[in-house]
C-alpha cells in the first residue's frame, strides 16, 4: 500500500482492498474529489484526471509533480524546527498573510501545516484563511520525503492532470468515452453531532449530494461512463444514491486524537454501470 504524502480525513487507505474490487476497467480515472490521493496512488490506470476545489491541495500536487526535490528542500527545515505551537502559528500566519509567495513555497507550507495541525484536519474560514489549530504532537510529525518522490514518479509516469475545479465543472468538461469516475465527496453526517462535511470554505450539504447524484446519473446515461462513489452508510445516503448499487463495508475510524481509540463505522461503496470490477491491484 502506497501512503499519501498528506494526513487526510476520510482517506481511503483502510478501505482500499474493498474499493479495488469495485473500481471498473478504463483508460482514465477521473476523481472530482481527489483528497489525499490514495486511490490514485494505489491503482494502475494509464491516465488520471484529479480534481479538487481546494487550490492549496492542487497547488501542492502540481508542485510535487514538477519540482519534488525543491518541495522536499523547502519543507524539510519546516519539519525539523516546527513542532511547537509558536512555530506552527507563525508559519500559519505566513501562509495566510504573505502575498506573492512562490507556489512551491506555499506548497511546502501547506504540507507542513497539514502534518502539524490538529488530527489531519484541513479547514478554512469563510474568508479562505487556514484556521486549523496546532496538533500538540508528542513526537515530531513524520516527514513524507519518500512519499513525495513516489507521488511525483506516479504523476509523471501517468501524465496526471491536476485541476482546481468544482465537481460540477469537472464532470461537465472532463468526461469522455474511455473514462471511469470515482467520487469520494465529503460524507453525509452519520449522527447529529458528526460534522465532516466541509468543501473548502463552504459546507457540502445534502443539496450538493443530490446534485452530485443527479449529475453522475446523467453522465452515465449520456456516455455509459461507469461510476463509483463512497460515503457514510445513512438513510439519507441510501435515499440520495438509491439508483446506485450499494455495498456495505465496515471501516475503523479514529474518534479522537488518540489513535488507539477507534470504532467501526458503516460506509457504502456505490456503483453505477459496472458489470465487473477490476482485479486486485488496479485496472489496466
Amino acid at each position: 500500500m502506497i501512503r499519501s504524502l498528506l494526513k487526510w480525513p476520510g482517506g481511503k487507505s483502510r478501505v482500499m482492498p474493498e474499493l479495488l474490487s469495485h473500481l471498473p476497467k478504463a483508460g482514465c480515472l477521473v476523481e472530482p474529489f481527489v483528497g489525499g490521493a490514495s486511490v490514485f496512488l494505489n491503482t494502475d490506470y494509464r491516465r488520471y484526471i484529479l480534481a479538487d476545489i481546494n487550490p492549496d491541495l492542487i497547488r501542492l500536487y502540481r508542485e510535487v509533480k514538477s519540482n519534488p526535490e525543491l518541495v522536499i528542500d523547502l519543507a524539510r527545515p519546516l519539519f525539523a524546527s516546527g513542532n511547537s505551537k509558536e512555530e506552527y502559528l507563525q508559519n500559519r500566519r505566513i501562509f495566510n498573510g504573505t502575498k506573492g509567495l512562490l507556489d512551491v513555497a506555499r506548497a511546502a507550507l501547506f504540507l507542513y501545516l497539514n502534518r502539524h495541525g490538529y488530527n489531519g484536519v484541513v479547514r478554512y474560514n469563510q474568508s479562505g484563511g487556514y484556521n486549523v489549530p496546532f496538533g500538540q504532537h508528542k513526537t515530531a510529525p513524520y516527514f513524507p520525503e519518500a512519499e513525495i518522490r513516489q507521488f511525483a514518479e506516479k504523476a509523471n509516469d501517468t501524465k496526471a492532470i491536476f485541476l482546481c475545479s468544482s465537481f460540477q465543472n469537472t464532470l461537465k468538461v472532463m468526461v469522455g468515452t474511455d473514462e471511469a469516475i470515482y467520487c469520494d465527496p465529503p460524507y453525509l453526517p452519520a449522527s447529529d453531532t458528526a460534522n465532516f462535511t466541509q468543501y473548502h470554505t463552504e459546507p457540502f450539504t445534502e443539496k450538493h449530494h443530490r446534485q452530485l447524484a443527479a449529475e453522475l446519473l446523467e453522465v452515465n446515461r449520456k456516455y455509459d461512463t461507469p461510476v463509483v462513489i463512497s460515503n457514510s452508510d445513512t438513510e439519507t445516503t441510501r435515499e440520495i444514491y438509491h439508483r446506485f448499487r450499494l455495498h456495505e463495508i465496515d471501516v475503523q475510524r479514529s474518534v479522537s486524537t488518540d489513535a488507539s481509540n477507534r470504532q467501526k463505522a458503516k460506509e457504502v461503496i456505490g456503483t453505477l454501470g459496472i458489470v465487473e470490477g477490476c482485479p486486485a491491484g488496479g485496472c489496466e
